[in-house]
């Protein structure tokens, strides 16, 4: 089971958060009602701050896609004159991590309501079913939608690898919340708001390091679960890193559920380390963290990657934690003001999933898709096809979601440029740089050579 938990949780970025409500569940344990298509409000409905964004049309800075039309017809499978049914993978169901991106499906579920809420797209109500993959059963699960949805929206899966080739081969298209292996990242007929490339790494951090901190770049370890996914993740940032003037003294497997971290611990202070970075679940850094601070090694930069943005990591850390770097591409929950798009993302997500609510970095790409495919099915009129979609989909080549996160090309399947430094501080996040909004440069991204797979393909 330890071994599951920790191919789930750094696989995925996941956040464990507890169950939305008013959904169905297919394809794991936890059913519960259908959303389907109205929610009942009103088409000018107010948020929880007012309604600004909903009554002038906007999601921050994106005029919305959603609201009444006069689209009629069944067109493709999944729509028919009052409906466009769609699906959103998670893991929910997980043995080993119940709840596992449960957020995702949170974050769906809001987004439909709010889309709804304004007359859906065109007039046709989103019709939105909640598939459970549980992990293992990716490809089931996608074999479901396959049966009835015009589309896959929001989702993703820790095993996404297993289902990618049967997305294709189906006809779906998937506007992903995020993808995980290079199978999916790179398959056909995926989309993604913030693109995970496999052939391209952000280095914006590790830029900054180099200029701030060059001993501890010059002297840098990496550690990695035992785990070919944090084994790959792990060789694309040397890999990366390296190009920007990193050399890595150390890199070392960790078993998953290690219990003695010293001998890492010695080694790294032995090889003269002052950066260290992890490819692995939070859970598994506190421990060494906890050995680093029992050993009295203190490095001189800690470097973490975007799943490490989560409040249970410096609440389980403690003070271990503090002045631990994370670096995000999606605008940070601790902003004051928040973002207007992230904003109506919490407003929606209160409202939909009450008192069980919680806000996930997995949410904000999922609510941004749901973004995406709208504004390309408002794109298509009222003959809403999958071919349209895809022609339209290919035309988005720059898209922040209103400005739920860095802006990216979708439609390239290119990373952003852009990256913010976020610094453990006494129990919780706070901005390290820069001071406001995002930093952007093209030298931020590096291709990398490697040979890390390939995507899924219309060829087989």
């Amino acid at each position: 089971m330890t071994n599951r938990r920790g191919i789930v949780a750094l696989a995925a970025a996941a956040l464990l958060v507890v169950g939305a409500c008013g959904t169905r569940v297919e394809g794991g344990s936890d059913a519960g009602v259908d959303t389907a298509a109205a929610s009942g409000a009103s088409g000018d409905a107010a948020t929880a701050d007012g309604g600004s964004q909903s009554e002038e049309g906007m999601v921050g800075t994106l005029p919305t896609p959603c609201g009444d039309g006069d689209a009629s017809g069944a067109t493709d499978q999944g729509v028919t004159d009052e409906s466009i049914a769609i699906s959103t993978i998670a893991d929910p169901g997980a043995q080993a991590t119940p709840g596992l991106n449960l957020g995702v499906h949170q974050a769906m579920t809001a987004f439909v309501e709010y889309c709804n809420s304004l007359g859906g797209v065109n007039g046709r109500a989103l019709d939105l079913t909640l598939l459970d993959a549980a992990l293992f059963n990716y490809n089931q699960v996608v074999q479901q939608a396959c049966e009835s949805s015009f589309a896959m929206v929001g989702g993703g899966g820790a095993l996404d690898e297993t289902g990618a080739q049967t997305m294709v081969d189906c006809g779906l298209v998937d506007v992903a919340g995020f993808t995980i292996s290079p199978e999916k990242a790179e398959s056909d007929r995926v989309y993604q708001p913030l693109p995970n490339a496999t052939y391209q790494f952000n280095v914006g951090a590790a830029r900054r390091i180099v200029e701030e901190h060059p001993e501890a770049a010059e002297h840098a370890a990496i550690i990695y679960s035992n785990l070919p996914v944090t084994q790959r993740q792990a060789d694309r940032q040397v890999e990366a890193y390296e190009q920007v003037g990193f050399d890595f003294v150390y890199e070392q497997a960790a078993e998953i559920g290690e219990l003695n971290w010293t001998p890492i611990v010695v080694a790294m202070r032995d090889a003269g380390v002052e950066y260290v970075a992890m490819s692995s679940t939070f859970e598994e850094f506190v421990n060494l963290q906890n050995a680093m601070a029992e050993q009295g090694f203190e490095p001189e930069v800690v470097d973490l990657e975007a799943n490490f943005y989560d409040d249970a990591y410096p609440e389980t850390a403690g003070a271990v934690a503090d002045g631990s770097t994370v670096r995000i591409t999606t605008a940070p929950f601790e902003d004051d003001p928040q973002d207007p798009a992230l904003a109506l993302y919490l407003d929606w997500l209160s409202q939909t999933a009450g008192a069980d609510a919680k806000p996930a970095l997995l949410g904000v790409q999922a609510f941004s898709a749901g973004l995406l495919f709208a504004t390309a099915a408002k794109a298509c009129g009222a003959e809403l096809t999958r071919d349209c979609l895809v022609e339209q989909l290919d035309q988005v080549t720059e898209w922040d979601g209103g400005g739920l996160h860095a802006p990216a090309d979708p439609a390239e399947n290119l990373i952003t440029e852009c990256f913010i430094q976020m610094e453990v501080v006494d129990g919780g996040f706070a901005r390290a740089f820069p001071d406001e909004g995002y930093a952007c440069d093209p030298e931020n991204v590096v291709e990398l050579t490697g040979d890390y797979g390939e995507g899924a393909s219309e060829d087989g």
